[in-house]
């Protein structure tokens, strides 16, 4: 995990380096898609009354989880996120060890940002809730290997530039067939999360452009003319 920081922390220093904003963050709708790319902490123990035990978390170095938010009105948006993640055998799974296999996750969620109401440039809190699919490769009794799943959860935005920030974030996954048993899982992440084609507003930097063209037609004086008037 310190391996994966700090290349979080490269990866955000040298992206706000090349994508310097001309003012800071106004609190009008400033987007209207924002994608992410993070790195995801698999909680899948079976402690579901204990659910951020450190140890049984199932990491990885690279990135395996990428989310597209479209922008709606007035805080809420819609989410799509896909999510690969690969068991550790040496973790606990289920209550058990020496588990191998993946999973594999689609979810489609509403969200709900808190950006405009805290009247804060850098900080934007958000809660999640809807519904995904997950599918285990490992066999188990115990386990489905393809369920249906009810979302909940929240994380936080920080805006280091107008396109650039840092999301963390937490989604509890509840099985709707088998509730509250072996189906549930958390997962954590921590990414890089970028919004594109701002909307159009009063006093948004966003959408003024630095180069204006003139309409106006621009008389051309006729030297010939004057010169002939002062031959003669």
């Amino acid at each position: 995990m310190k391996l994966v920081f700090s290349f979080v922390v490269f990866v955000f220093g040298f992206l706000n380096v090349h994508a310097q904003p001309t003012k800071s963050v106004t609190n009008k709708d400033s987007y209207n898609w924002l994608f992410g790319l993070s790195w995801v902490m698999t909680d899948d123990d079976g402690e579901a009354f204990n659910p951020f035990l450190v140890q049984n978390l199932h990491t990885h170095f690279f990135p395996t989880q990428v989310t597209v938010d479209k922008y709606f009105y007035n805080g809420w948006s819609g989410e799509a996120a896909i999510t690969y993640s690969v068991y550790n055998p040496q973790k606990t799974t289920n209550g058990e060890t020496g588990i191998e296999g993946s999973m594999f996750s689609m979810d489609f969620h509403s969200k709900y940002s808190l950006y405009k109401l805290l009247k804060q440039g850098a900080i934007d809190p958000f809660f999640i809730g809807g519904l995904g699919i997950s599918s285990r490769s490992y066999q188990n009794d115990n386990i489905r290997p393809v369920s249906l799943t009810l979302n909940i959860g929240g994380g936080i935005n920080f805006w280091i530039s107008n396109y650039i920030g840092i999301q963390l974030r937490s989604t509890a996954k509840v099985g709707v067939v088998d509730f509250f048993k072996k189906s549930d899982y958390m997962q954590h992440s921590i990414g890089v999360v970028a919004r594109f084609e701002t909307l159009k507003g009063e006093n948004n930097e966003f959408s003024k452009s630095k180069y204006k063209i003139s309409n106006k037609r621009k008389k051309i004086k006729h030297l010939k003319k004057k010169k002939k008037r002062d031959d003669s």
